[in-house]
């Protein structure tokens, strides 16, 4: 029989029970089982580990590992984007409202999410644990707060998202992004009551839901100031 120890640092251990933190845990086995398996024995989902970083090796007898939460960051130029689960709709309209492209289905499955997550590159955000230890999700976070305002301060933190917000420019019903059409082309779509005011209009280049800058827009901007977010207001 084989022998480990594990110490699990920082916000790793919230998944841990109260008597096992900050301590050495010891993992007996049989056979050559992964380093992913035996990390997730103890109840720590994979996409949240960062360190050591080759999960799919097998363990070796008599090693002792510090394991770290995953750190995630962004290259130059790219943009993190999200799949969540059918508990987090709140929080999915929250990230779109502050331009984050955010995939989500209140009647989902939990293999399709996972599939999307893989195939797509797409962090998966949810309440389930044992959603994000699925082998197919390689990024992947566990929602701790129960608040979906709390949520998105969560999610802003965890990933460093401050500096790319840019609110208002994807559908809130669909994800698409929104692109400036002319009043002419949509005339038809428009309240007879805003046609007299509003001369600039937005559409989904998705679903074609059509957008104007009406009071719903100066309480959207209201509500992202209030995040205490230094927006870029250029939505595009």
């Amino acid at each position: 029989m084989g022998r480990a120890l594990f110490r699990f640092h920082g916000e790793l251990e919230d998944f841990l029970p109260k008597d096992q933190r900050g301590t050495w845990l010891q993992y007996h086995y049989r056979g050559a089982p992964s380093l992913k398996h035996a990390i997730e024995t103890f109840g720590v989902p994979h996409p949240e580990v960062g360190v050591p970083a080759d999960l799919g090796r097998p363990l070796e007898d008599g090693e002792a590992l510090d394991v770290y939460r995953r750190e995630f960051r962004t290259q130059p130029g790219e943009e993190w984007r999200f799949v969540l689960d059918c508990h987090l709709g709140r929080l999915a309209k929250h990230l779109r409202i502050l331009g984050f492209d955010t995939v989500y289905r209140p009647q989902a499955e939990d293999g399709w999410l996972a599939a999307v997550s893989h195939d797509e590159g797409r962090v998966l955000l949810t309440m389930d644990r044992g959603l994000l230890m699925r082998g197919l999700v390689d990024r992947g976070s566990l929602v701790r707060s129960a608040a979906p305002r709390d949520q998105l301060r969560e999610i802003l933190g965890r990933f460093h998202l401050a500096g790319q917000v840019r609110p208002l420019r994807r559908c809130l019903r669909c994800n698409g992004l929104l692109v400036d059409v002319a009043k002419d082309e949509v005339l038809d779509q428009i309240p007879p009551k805003t046609r007299l005011w509003c001369q600039e209009y937005r559409r989904c280049s998705a679903c074609s839901q059509l957008y104007w800058a009406g009071s719903h827009y100066e309480r959207m901007m209201a509500w992202v100031e209030n995040l205490g977010i230094r927006a870029n207001q250029n939505p595009c």
